[in-house]
């Protein structure tokens, strides 16, 4: 695959003396439709050649262009050990509708994850959004701490919130505001909706 590659360096004098303070390096990486494959950051505080920070992002896509990893890490002092890493994974259909996304987090480059969170969505036919639920462990013990479940429905071509749930329990708006009647019993799901008519 071909690639292109894009590199800015930033050259600092704070005080104008003519002598190089600080450097920054940026190198990027592209594929051929332009999509970021790689995006890496170095730092030099005081311009000695010892890389004081530096960070980096990896990226891939499917065929179609959607993102399906991203990897993020940082040294945080350049002594060439991760301090932190950060990793998002999607799936899609095979329209391109996003089914999944996870992200997890090592607040501490130990390889054990600290943050955990994940969205998945579910459509109809005609590729609208249905349902979404999003989850995250704060503390990645497998324990969910907080889950939201939302509902979605249309009309003339408008995409609404029809329902929220954060306990367990979906809260159905009233269909006051709309014009026409809300019954998303009708509708066919996957998830342990407990529907309440407010």
């Amino acid at each position: 695959m071909k690639t292109s590659t894009q590199i800015i360096t930033t050259n600092s004098d704070d005080n104008a003396d003519g002598i190089i303070d600080s450097r920054y390096l940026n190198t990027k990486t592209y594929d051929q439709r332009g999509n970021l494959l790689t995006n890496v950051s170095e730092t030099d505080d005081n311009a000695d050649g010892t890389i004081d920070y530096r960070s980096s992002s990896t990226n891939t896509y499917d065929q179609r262009g959607n993102q399906l990893t991203s990897i993020y890490e940082a040294d945080n002092d350049g002594d060439s050990i991760i301090d932190y890493r950060y990793l998002n994974t999607k799936t899609y259909d095979q329209k391109g509708n996003q089914l999944t996304s996870v992200s997890e987090t090592d607040n501490d480059g130990d390889g054990l994850l600290n943050y955990r969170s994940s969205n998945t969505n579910t459509y109809d036919q005609s590729g609208n959004q249905l349902t979404s639920v999003y989850e995250y462990d704060d503390n990645a013990d497998g324990t969910i701490d907080y889950r939201q479940e939302t509902l979605y429905e249309y009309s003339d071509g408008n995409k609404y919130v029809m329902g929220v749930s954060t306990t367990g329990e979906l809260e159905v708006f009233a269909d006051d505001s709309f014009d026409f009647p809300v019954n998303p019993l009708t509708e066919q799901f996957n998830l342990p909706f407990t529907v309440s008519e407010v």
